[in-house]
Protein backbone atom coordinates (compact mmCIF):
# COMPACT_ATOMS: atom_id res chain seq x y z
CA UNK A 1 0.00 0.00 0.00
CA UNK A 2 2.98 2.08 1.14
CA UNK A 3 4.72 1.47 -2.36
CA UNK A 4 1.30 2.51 -4.18
CA UNK A 5 1.41 5.61 -2.65
CA UNK A 6 4.30 6.14 -3.62
CA UNK A 7 3.77 6.27 -6.94
CA UNK A 8 0.68 7.98 -6.87
CA UNK A 9 2.61 10.89 -5.45
CA UNK A 10 5.59 10.54 -7.80
CA UNK A 11 3.21 10.69 -10.47
CA UNK A 12 1.01 13.23 -9.52
CA UNK A 13 4.43 15.25 -9.31
CA UNK A 14 5.30 15.21 -11.99
CA UNK A 15 2.11 15.73 -14.02
CA UNK A 16 2.02 19.25 -11.67
CA UNK A 17 5.78 19.57 -12.79
CA UNK A 18 5.17 19.84 -16.27
CA UNK A 19 2.12 21.71 -15.61
CA UNK A 20 4.06 24.46 -14.08
CA UNK A 21 6.19 24.66 -16.55
CA UNK A 22 3.50 24.82 -19.16
CA UNK A 23 2.50 27.83 -17.08
CA UNK A 24 5.65 29.52 -16.46
CA UNK A 25 6.13 29.60 -20.42
CA UNK A 26 2.40 30.80 -20.67
CA UNK A 27 2.96 33.86 -18.06
CA UNK A 28 6.16 34.73 -19.39
CA UNK A 29 4.93 34.72 -22.73
CA UNK A 30 1.88 36.41 -21.87
CA UNK A 31 3.97 39.27 -19.89
CA UNK A 32 6.25 40.31 -22.75
CA UNK A 33 4.24 39.49 -25.84
CA UNK A 34 4.84 43.31 -26.40
CA UNK A 35 8.59 43.59 -25.19
CA UNK A 36 10.57 45.88 -27.98
CA UNK A 37 7.26 44.91 -30.37
CA UNK A 38 9.30 47.77 -32.71
CA UNK A 39 12.60 46.12 -33.06
CA UNK A 40 11.20 43.00 -33.82
CA UNK A 41 8.66 44.62 -36.31
CA UNK A 42 11.36 45.40 -38.48
CA UNK A 43 13.04 42.55 -38.82
CA UNK A 44 13.15 40.30 -42.02
CA UNK A 45 10.74 36.85 -41.69
CA UNK A 46 12.95 34.95 -44.00
CA UNK A 47 16.30 35.26 -41.90
CA UNK A 48 13.84 34.90 -38.45
CA UNK A 49 11.54 32.63 -38.77
CA UNK A 50 10.68 32.72 -35.34
CA UNK A 51 10.10 36.34 -34.97
CA UNK A 52 7.53 36.35 -33.31
CA UNK A 53 8.84 34.97 -30.11
CA UNK A 54 11.34 37.35 -30.12
CA UNK A 55 9.65 39.92 -27.87
CA UNK A 56 9.48 36.46 -25.25
CA UNK A 57 13.69 36.35 -25.77
CA UNK A 58 14.42 39.36 -25.34
CA UNK A 59 12.30 40.27 -22.19
CA UNK A 60 14.25 36.99 -20.77
CA UNK A 61 17.85 38.31 -21.91
CA UNK A 62 17.11 41.52 -20.40
CA UNK A 63 14.76 41.21 -17.04
CA UNK A 64 15.44 37.54 -15.63
CA UNK A 65 18.34 35.68 -17.47
CA UNK A 66 21.13 36.56 -19.59
CA UNK A 67 21.80 40.00 -18.51
CA UNK A 68 24.84 39.74 -16.35
CA UNK A 69 26.57 37.40 -19.57
CA UNK A 70 25.72 40.35 -22.33
CA UNK A 71 27.24 42.97 -19.71
CA UNK A 72 30.30 40.80 -19.67
CA UNK A 73 32.40 42.06 -22.63
CA UNK A 74 35.17 39.32 -22.34
CA UNK A 75 33.19 36.21 -22.35
CA UNK A 76 30.62 37.55 -25.23
CA UNK A 77 32.22 40.26 -27.84
CA UNK A 78 35.76 37.96 -28.07
CA UNK A 79 33.41 34.80 -29.20
CA UNK A 80 30.84 36.54 -31.40
CA UNK A 81 31.43 39.96 -32.14
CA UNK A 82 34.08 38.86 -35.74
CA UNK A 83 31.91 36.58 -36.77
CA UNK A 84 28.69 38.37 -36.48
CA UNK A 85 30.57 41.07 -37.99
CA UNK A 86 31.91 39.86 -40.85
CA UNK A 87 28.78 38.08 -41.85
CA UNK A 88 26.03 41.32 -40.99
CA UNK A 89 28.66 43.77 -43.18
CA UNK A 90 27.90 47.54 -41.80
CA UNK A 91 25.17 46.89 -39.66
CA UNK A 92 25.43 47.74 -35.81
CA UNK A 93 27.17 44.63 -33.94
CA UNK A 94 25.72 45.18 -30.54
CA UNK A 95 22.46 45.40 -32.19
CA UNK A 96 22.76 42.10 -34.41
CA UNK A 97 24.64 40.35 -31.44
CA UNK A 98 21.27 40.72 -29.13
CA UNK A 99 19.09 39.21 -31.77
CA UNK A 100 21.20 36.90 -32.44
CA UNK A 101 21.58 35.67 -28.84
CA UNK A 102 17.67 36.08 -28.41
CA UNK A 103 17.51 33.48 -31.60
CA UNK A 104 19.21 31.01 -29.79
CA UNK A 105 17.39 31.57 -26.91
CA UNK A 106 14.01 31.38 -28.17
CA UNK A 107 15.05 27.85 -30.21
CA UNK A 108 16.18 26.64 -27.04
CA UNK A 109 13.00 27.52 -25.06
CA UNK A 110 10.61 26.18 -28.40
CA UNK A 111 11.91 23.05 -27.90
CA UNK A 112 11.84 22.70 -23.93
CA UNK A 113 8.28 23.66 -23.48
CA UNK A 114 7.22 20.88 -26.79
CA UNK A 115 9.34 18.48 -25.26
CA UNK A 116 7.80 19.56 -21.58
CA UNK A 117 4.13 19.11 -23.48
CA UNK A 118 4.93 15.94 -25.08
CA UNK A 119 5.89 15.35 -21.18
CA UNK A 120 2.59 16.28 -19.69
CA UNK A 121 0.77 14.11 -22.38
CA UNK A 122 2.47 11.38 -22.08
CA UNK A 123 2.25 11.29 -17.88
CA UNK A 124 -1.49 12.02 -18.14
CA UNK A 125 -2.18 9.59 -20.79
CA UNK A 126 -0.14 7.03 -18.32
CA UNK A 127 -2.14 8.20 -15.30
CA UNK A 128 -5.79 7.87 -17.00
CA UNK A 129 -4.34 4.54 -18.00
CA UNK A 130 -3.70 2.84 -14.50
CA UNK A 131 -5.28 -0.33 -13.45
CA UNK A 132 -4.03 -0.40 -9.88
CA UNK A 133 -6.79 0.97 -7.62
CA UNK A 134 -6.24 1.50 -4.17
CA UNK A 135 -3.16 -0.53 -4.32
CA UNK A 136 -4.65 -4.09 -4.78
CA UNK A 137 -8.17 -3.79 -7.30
CA UNK A 138 -8.00 -4.00 -11.10
CA UNK A 139 -10.99 -2.95 -13.37
CA UNK A 140 -12.04 -5.71 -15.17
CA UNK A 141 -13.71 -5.23 -18.45
CA UNK A 142 -17.24 -5.35 -19.33
CA UNK A 143 -18.87 -7.45 -21.12
CA UNK A 144 -17.72 -8.12 -24.53
CA UNK A 145 -14.65 -6.30 -24.24
CA UNK A 146 -11.96 -9.18 -24.10
CA UNK A 147 -9.35 -9.40 -21.47
CA UNK A 148 -6.60 -7.74 -20.75
CA UNK A 149 -3.04 -7.54 -19.30
CA UNK A 150 -1.73 -5.65 -16.62
CA UNK A 151 2.03 -4.94 -15.94
CA UNK A 152 2.50 -5.19 -11.94
CA UNK A 153 5.52 -5.07 -9.54
CA UNK A 154 5.28 -7.56 -6.56
CA UNK A 155 6.81 -7.53 -3.55
CA UNK A 156 6.47 -10.55 -1.24
CA UNK A 157 7.82 -9.82 2.43
CA UNK A 158 7.93 -12.35 5.29
CA UNK A 159 8.92 -10.92 8.71
CA UNK A 160 10.70 -7.83 7.04
CA UNK A 161 12.79 -9.60 4.85
CA UNK A 162 11.89 -9.88 0.94
CA UNK A 163 10.94 -13.12 -0.53
CA UNK A 164 10.28 -12.42 -3.70
CA UNK A 165 10.01 -9.41 -5.79
CA UNK A 166 9.56 -9.38 -9.72
CA UNK A 167 7.39 -7.80 -12.52
CA UNK A 168 4.35 -9.91 -13.72
CA UNK A 169 1.67 -9.63 -15.88
CA UNK A 170 -1.75 -10.39 -14.80
CA UNK A 171 -4.35 -11.24 -17.19
CA UNK A 172 -7.96 -9.98 -16.10
CA UNK A 173 -10.78 -11.50 -17.68
CA UNK A 174 -14.17 -9.90 -19.28
CA UNK A 175 -17.15 -10.37 -17.41
CA UNK A 176 -19.16 -13.50 -18.20
CA UNK A 177 -22.70 -14.26 -18.01
CA UNK A 178 -24.18 -17.07 -16.08
CA UNK A 179 -24.59 -20.53 -18.19
CA UNK A 180 -25.05 -24.02 -18.07
CA UNK A 181 -24.98 -25.11 -21.74
CA UNK A 182 -21.54 -26.26 -21.27
CA UNK A 183 -22.02 -29.53 -20.35
CA UNK A 184 -23.08 -31.32 -23.86
CA UNK A 185 -20.01 -29.38 -25.59
CA UNK A 186 -17.00 -30.92 -22.89
CA UNK A 187 -18.94 -34.36 -23.32
CA UNK A 188 -18.59 -33.99 -27.44
CA UNK A 189 -15.08 -32.75 -27.01
CA UNK A 190 -14.02 -35.85 -25.23
CA UNK A 191 -15.64 -37.84 -27.68
CA UNK A 192 -14.08 -36.02 -30.56
CA UNK A 193 -9.99 -36.62 -28.54
CA UNK A 194 -10.69 -40.38 -28.31
CA UNK A 195 -11.75 -40.61 -32.08
CA UNK A 196 -8.53 -38.60 -32.73
CA UNK A 197 -5.53 -39.25 -30.25
CA UNK A 198 -4.48 -42.86 -31.56
CA UNK A 199 -3.21 -41.23 -35.19
CA UNK A 200 -2.22 -44.07 -36.90
CA UNK A 201 -2.00 -46.25 -33.89
CA UNK A 202 -4.11 -49.60 -33.97
CA UNK A 203 -5.00 -49.16 -30.16
CA UNK A 204 -4.32 -47.22 -26.98
CA UNK A 205 -2.03 -50.74 -25.51
CA UNK A 206 -0.19 -50.53 -28.62
CA UNK A 207 1.57 -46.90 -29.12
CA UNK A 208 4.16 -47.02 -32.14
CA UNK A 209 4.30 -43.40 -33.57
CA UNK A 210 2.91 -39.99 -32.46
CA UNK A 211 -0.09 -38.96 -31.06
CA UNK A 212 -2.96 -36.60 -31.99
CA UNK A 213 -2.84 -33.46 -29.34
CA UNK A 214 -5.26 -31.88 -30.92
CA UNK A 215 -5.51 -27.96 -29.34
CA UNK A 216 -9.28 -27.06 -30.55
CA UNK A 217 -11.92 -28.68 -30.54
CA UNK A 218 -14.05 -27.90 -34.26
CA UNK A 219 -16.44 -25.58 -34.07
CA UNK A 220 -17.16 -25.19 -30.04
CA UNK A 221 -14.66 -23.08 -28.87
CA UNK A 222 -12.96 -25.19 -27.04
CA UNK A 223 -9.38 -25.19 -26.07
CA UNK A 224 -7.23 -28.23 -25.10
CA UNK A 225 -3.95 -28.23 -23.38
CA UNK A 226 -2.08 -31.29 -22.72
CA UNK A 227 -0.16 -32.77 -20.01
CA UNK A 228 1.81 -35.65 -19.68
CA UNK A 229 3.36 -37.60 -17.31
CA UNK A 230 6.67 -38.44 -18.32
CA UNK A 231 7.39 -35.38 -20.61
CA UNK A 232 10.61 -37.53 -21.97
CA UNK A 233 8.85 -40.32 -23.31
CA UNK A 234 5.82 -38.27 -24.37
CA UNK A 235 6.34 -34.41 -25.06
CA UNK A 236 3.48 -31.96 -25.03
CA UNK A 237 2.90 -32.16 -28.69
CA UNK A 238 2.19 -35.44 -28.36
CA UNK A 239 5.64 -36.84 -30.22
CA UNK A 240 6.90 -40.28 -28.88
CA UNK A 241 10.46 -40.56 -27.36
CA UNK A 242 10.86 -44.73 -27.63
CA UNK A 243 13.80 -45.10 -29.03
CA UNK A 244 15.94 -45.89 -25.67
CA UNK A 245 13.14 -47.97 -24.13
CA UNK A 246 14.33 -51.44 -23.33
CA UNK A 247 10.32 -52.14 -21.92
CA UNK A 248 6.81 -50.93 -22.42
CA UNK A 249 6.23 -48.29 -19.92
CA UNK A 250 2.98 -47.28 -18.86
CA UNK A 251 2.20 -43.52 -18.63
CA UNK A 252 -0.73 -41.45 -18.88
CA UNK A 253 -1.86 -38.45 -20.61
CA UNK A 254 -4.21 -35.21 -19.18
CA UNK A 255 -6.22 -33.66 -21.74
CA UNK A 256 -7.21 -29.93 -20.27
CA UNK A 257 -10.45 -28.90 -21.65
CA UNK A 258 -11.35 -25.09 -21.21
CA UNK A 259 -13.91 -22.59 -22.23
CA UNK A 260 -13.33 -19.65 -20.61
CA UNK A 261 -14.31 -19.71 -16.89
CA UNK A 262 -15.10 -23.28 -17.34
CA UNK A 263 -12.53 -26.58 -17.06
CA UNK A 264 -12.52 -30.03 -17.37
CA UNK A 265 -9.34 -32.43 -16.98
CA UNK A 266 -9.57 -35.65 -19.08
CA UNK A 267 -6.73 -38.15 -17.34
CA UNK A 268 -5.28 -40.94 -16.63
CA UNK A 269 -3.90 -42.12 -13.64
CA UNK A 270 -0.61 -41.77 -12.81
CA UNK A 271 1.53 -41.98 -9.30
CA UNK A 272 2.82 -38.00 -10.02
CA UNK A 273 5.84 -36.95 -7.05
CA UNK A 274 5.68 -33.66 -5.67
CA UNK A 275 8.30 -31.34 -6.56
CA UNK A 276 10.26 -29.62 -4.22
CA UNK A 277 10.20 -26.02 -4.50
CA UNK A 278 12.29 -23.43 -3.35
CA UNK A 279 11.32 -20.08 -1.58
CA UNK A 280 11.03 -18.03 -4.45
CA UNK A 281 9.45 -21.01 -6.60
CA UNK A 282 6.73 -21.67 -3.68
CA UNK A 283 5.98 -18.03 -3.43
CA UNK A 284 5.10 -17.75 -6.86
CA UNK A 285 3.11 -21.04 -7.03
CA UNK A 286 1.54 -19.30 -4.16
CA UNK A 287 1.43 -16.28 -5.98
CA UNK A 288 -0.40 -17.77 -8.93
CA UNK A 289 -2.86 -19.66 -6.98
CA UNK A 290 -4.49 -17.13 -5.04
CA UNK A 291 -4.57 -14.64 -8.14
CA UNK A 292 -6.51 -17.91 -9.99
CA UNK A 293 -8.89 -18.24 -6.71
CA UNK A 294 -9.71 -14.50 -6.70
CA UNK A 295 -9.92 -14.10 -10.15
CA UNK A 296 -12.70 -16.96 -10.62
CA UNK A 297 -13.99 -15.44 -7.48
CA UNK A 298 -14.56 -12.15 -8.74
CA UNK A 299 -15.48 -13.28 -12.06
CA UNK A 300 -19.26 -11.37 -12.19
CA UNK A 301 -18.07 -8.71 -10.40
CA UNK A 302 -16.68 -5.23 -11.83
CA UNK A 303 -13.16 -5.38 -9.25
CA UNK A 304 -10.85 -7.95 -8.88
CA UNK A 305 -9.16 -7.79 -5.18
CA UNK A 306 -5.80 -9.03 -5.47
CA UNK A 307 -4.15 -10.64 -2.55
CA UNK A 308 -2.36 -9.04 0.24
CA UNK A 309 -0.79 -12.10 1.92
CA UNK A 310 0.24 -15.93 1.28
CA UNK A 311 0.15 -17.36 4.16
CA UNK A 312 2.54 -15.58 6.63
CA UNK A 313 3.90 -13.63 3.70
CA UNK A 314 2.80 -10.07 3.05
CA UNK A 315 2.19 -9.48 -0.93
CA UNK A 316 3.14 -5.73 -1.91
CA UNK A 317 1.54 -4.45 -5.37
CA UNK A 318 3.08 -1.29 -7.28
CA UNK A 319 1.97 -0.57 -10.96
CA UNK A 320 4.54 -0.43 -13.54
CA UNK A 321 6.16 2.71 -13.68
CA UNK A 322 5.47 4.54 -16.88
CA UNK A 323 9.14 7.02 -17.72
CA UNK A 324 7.91 8.38 -21.18
CA UNK A 325 7.68 11.48 -19.34
CA UNK A 326 10.91 11.79 -18.29
CA UNK A 327 12.31 10.79 -21.14
CA UNK A 328 10.48 13.70 -23.15
CA UNK A 329 11.41 15.86 -20.88
CA UNK A 330 15.44 15.12 -20.47
CA UNK A 331 15.53 14.78 -24.11
CA UNK A 332 14.05 18.03 -24.61
CA UNK A 333 16.46 19.64 -22.68
CA UNK A 334 19.84 17.88 -24.12
CA UNK A 335 18.34 18.60 -27.60
CA UNK A 336 18.00 22.20 -26.08
CA UNK A 337 21.50 22.69 -24.82
CA UNK A 338 23.15 20.79 -27.92
CA UNK A 339 21.25 23.36 -30.17
CA UNK A 340 22.31 26.00 -28.20
CA UNK A 341 25.92 25.39 -28.74
CA UNK A 342 25.72 24.13 -32.35
CA UNK A 343 24.43 27.17 -33.13
CA UNK A 344 27.56 29.18 -32.59
CA UNK A 345 29.34 26.35 -34.71
CA UNK A 346 27.11 27.29 -37.76
CA UNK A 347 28.13 30.82 -36.73
CA UNK A 348 31.79 30.69 -37.56
CA UNK A 349 30.61 27.90 -41.08
CA UNK A 350 28.99 30.64 -42.09
CA UNK A 351 31.82 32.90 -41.66
CA UNK A 352 33.94 30.22 -43.85
CA UNK A 353 31.76 30.58 -46.83
CA UNK A 354 31.72 33.99 -46.64
CA UNK A 355 35.69 33.87 -46.73
CA UNK A 356 35.74 31.88 -49.39
CA UNK A 357 32.86 33.68 -51.41
CA UNK A 358 35.47 37.15 -50.89
CA UNK A 359 38.78 35.07 -52.18
CA UNK A 360 36.50 34.24 -55.61
CA UNK A 361 35.11 37.68 -56.21
CA UNK A 362 38.73 39.18 -55.39
CA UNK A 363 40.55 38.27 -59.42
CA UNK A 364 37.18 40.28 -60.50
CA UNK A 365 37.57 43.25 -58.53
CA UNK A 366 41.00 43.80 -59.18
CA UNK A 367 40.74 43.03 -62.64
CA UNK A 368 37.75 45.89 -62.86
CA UNK A 369 40.09 48.02 -61.14
CA UNK A 370 42.94 47.77 -62.97
CA UNK A 371 40.78 48.14 -65.90
CA UNK A 372 38.99 51.28 -64.80
CA UNK A 373 42.48 52.82 -63.25
CA UNK A 374 44.25 52.21 -66.71
CA UNK A 375 41.30 53.89 -68.62
CA UNK A 376 42.45 57.01 -65.88
CA UNK A 377 40.11 57.05 -63.75
CA UNK A 378 41.69 58.13 -59.98
CA UNK A 379 41.75 55.37 -57.20
CA UNK A 380 38.40 56.78 -55.79
CA UNK A 381 36.56 57.08 -58.72
CA UNK A 382 37.29 53.77 -59.55
CA UNK A 383 36.42 52.78 -56.29
CA UNK A 384 32.85 54.37 -56.49
CA UNK A 385 32.02 53.02 -59.83
CA UNK A 386 32.44 49.48 -58.52
CA UNK A 387 30.69 49.69 -55.95
CA UNK A 388 27.48 51.45 -58.00
CA UNK A 389 27.43 49.02 -60.95
CA UNK A 390 27.22 46.43 -58.13
CA UNK A 391 24.30 48.30 -56.33
CA UNK A 392 22.55 49.24 -59.67
CA UNK A 393 22.63 45.48 -60.99
CA UNK A 394 20.22 44.39 -58.10
CA UNK A 395 22.41 40.88 -57.90
CA UNK A 396 22.10 38.43 -54.69
CA UNK A 397 24.41 40.08 -52.21
CA UNK A 398 28.29 39.69 -52.16
CA UNK A 399 30.41 40.34 -49.08
CA UNK A 400 32.81 41.37 -50.66
CA UNK A 401 31.16 44.38 -52.73
CA UNK A 402 29.21 44.76 -49.47
CA UNK A 403 32.38 45.90 -47.56
CA UNK A 404 33.40 48.39 -50.71
CA UNK A 405 29.78 49.72 -50.61
CA UNK A 406 31.09 51.13 -46.45
CA UNK A 407 33.80 52.21 -48.16
CA UNK A 408 31.86 54.14 -50.56
CA UNK A 409 29.83 55.53 -48.16
CA UNK A 410 33.04 56.71 -46.22
CA UNK A 411 34.84 58.56 -48.84
CA UNK A 412 31.40 60.09 -49.38
CA UNK A 413 31.14 61.89 -46.14
CA UNK A 414 34.37 63.17 -46.69
CA UNK A 415 36.65 60.48 -44.98
CA UNK A 416 40.41 60.54 -45.92
CA UNK A 417 41.23 57.80 -48.91
CA UNK A 418 43.96 56.29 -46.64
CA UNK A 419 42.10 55.90 -43.65
CA UNK A 420 39.02 54.42 -46.17
CA UNK A 421 40.84 51.69 -47.33
CA UNK A 422 43.08 51.04 -44.44
CA UNK A 423 39.35 50.45 -42.34
CA UNK A 424 38.59 48.04 -45.95
CA UNK A 425 41.36 45.90 -44.98
CA UNK A 426 40.55 45.68 -41.55
CA UNK A 427 36.81 44.74 -42.08
CA UNK A 428 37.47 42.14 -44.15
CA UNK A 429 40.83 40.49 -42.85
CA UNK A 430 41.60 38.46 -45.71
CA UNK A 431 45.36 38.40 -46.95
CA UNK A 432 44.99 39.09 -50.48
CA UNK A 433 42.42 42.39 -49.96
CA UNK A 434 44.97 43.58 -47.17
CA UNK A 435 47.48 43.73 -49.74
CA UNK A 436 45.31 45.52 -52.25
CA UNK A 437 44.20 48.20 -49.69
CA UNK A 438 47.94 48.53 -48.45
CA UNK A 439 48.82 48.82 -52.02
CA UNK A 440 45.73 51.72 -52.23
CA UNK A 441 46.73 53.55 -48.76
CA UNK A 442 50.51 53.82 -50.36
CA UNK A 443 50.04 54.95 -53.50
CA UNK A 444 47.69 57.59 -52.21
CA UNK A 445 50.58 58.40 -49.87
CA UNK A 446 53.02 58.46 -52.21
CA UNK A 447 51.47 58.61 -56.03
CA UNK A 448 50.61 56.66 -58.48
CA UNK A 449 53.69 55.85 -59.94
CA UNK A 450 53.51 52.63 -61.46
CA UNK A 451 50.10 51.96 -59.53
CA UNK A 452 48.97 50.07 -62.93
CA UNK A 453 51.91 47.89 -63.22
CA UNK A 454 51.28 47.13 -59.25
CA UNK A 455 47.88 46.16 -60.49
CA UNK A 456 48.84 44.02 -63.49
CA UNK A 457 50.77 42.13 -61.24
CA UNK A 458 48.41 41.27 -58.68
CA UNK A 459 45.64 40.43 -61.09
CA UNK A 460 47.63 37.78 -62.42
CA UNK A 461 48.61 36.21 -58.83
CA UNK A 462 44.78 36.67 -58.01
CA UNK A 463 43.96 34.95 -60.94
CA UNK A 464 46.68 31.73 -59.93
CA UNK A 465 44.59 31.90 -56.13
CA UNK A 466 41.77 31.55 -57.81
CA UNK A 467 42.44 28.48 -59.61
CA UNK A 468 44.35 27.02 -56.84
CA UNK A 469 41.36 27.69 -54.58
CA UNK A 470 38.82 26.09 -57.00
CA UNK A 471 41.43 23.05 -57.03
CA UNK A 472 40.83 22.53 -53.42
CA UNK A 473 37.34 23.06 -53.70
CA UNK A 474 37.32 20.07 -56.15
CA UNK A 475 39.21 17.93 -54.12
CA UNK A 476 36.63 18.64 -51.06
CA UNK A 477 33.62 17.86 -53.14
CA UNK A 478 35.38 15.00 -54.48
CA UNK A 479 35.71 13.81 -50.41
CA UNK A 480 32.81 14.71 -49.51
CA UNK A 481 31.37 12.12 -52.58
CA UNK A 482 33.34 9.03 -51.25
CA UNK A 483 30.26 8.29 -49.08
CA UNK A 484 27.72 7.84 -51.64
CA UNK A 485 29.76 5.96 -53.77
CA UNK A 486 30.88 3.67 -51.16
CA UNK A 487 27.25 3.24 -50.89
CA UNK A 488 26.13 2.97 -54.50
CA UNK A 489 28.84 0.45 -54.59
CA UNK A 490 27.56 -1.59 -52.04
CA UNK A 491 24.17 -1.44 -53.62
CA UNK A 492 25.57 -2.86 -56.71
CA UNK A 493 27.32 -5.13 -55.45
CA UNK A 494 24.26 -6.19 -53.82
CA UNK A 495 22.14 -6.21 -56.86
CA UNK A 496 24.89 -8.61 -58.88
CA UNK A 497 25.68 -11.01 -56.12
CA UNK A 498 22.40 -11.92 -54.39
CA UNK A 499 20.30 -12.94 -57.50
CA UNK A 500 23.93 -15.18 -58.36
CA UNK A 501 23.95 -16.42 -55.11
CA UNK A 502 20.02 -17.50 -55.32
CA UNK A 503 20.80 -18.78 -58.60
CA UNK A 504 22.98 -21.80 -57.12
CA UNK A 505 20.45 -22.04 -54.58
CA UNK A 506 22.95 -21.45 -51.53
Amino acid sequence: MEDWIKSERHDFKMIILNIVLFLIFIILWFISRKYERDIVNGLDEKQHRFKSLYPFGLFLMDKLLFKSYLNNKKKVANNLDEPLKALHTGEQVDFIKRIYLCNKLVIAILILFVSNLFALFSNLQAYNDKQLLEGKYLQRPDYNEGSKMVDLHVNVTEEESTVLEEEIQVEIEEKRYDSDELAGMFDYAKEYIDSHILNKNESSEKILTDLNFVTQIPKTGLTVVWVTEDSDLIDEEGRIHNEELKEGVLTGVTAVITYYDRQEEYTGYFKVLPKEYTIEESARKKLTDALNTMNNQSRTENILTLPDSLDRQHVFWAEKEDRSGWIFLIFGIIMAILLYILMDRDLYDKVKIRNREMLLDYPEIINKFTLLVGAGMSLSNAWCKISKDYKNKGIKKRYAYEEMGITYGELRIGTAEITAYERFGRRVKLLPYLRFSSMLAQNVKKGSAGLLSQLELEAAEAFEERKELAKRMGEEAGTKLLVPMMLMLIIVLMVIMVPAFLSFQI
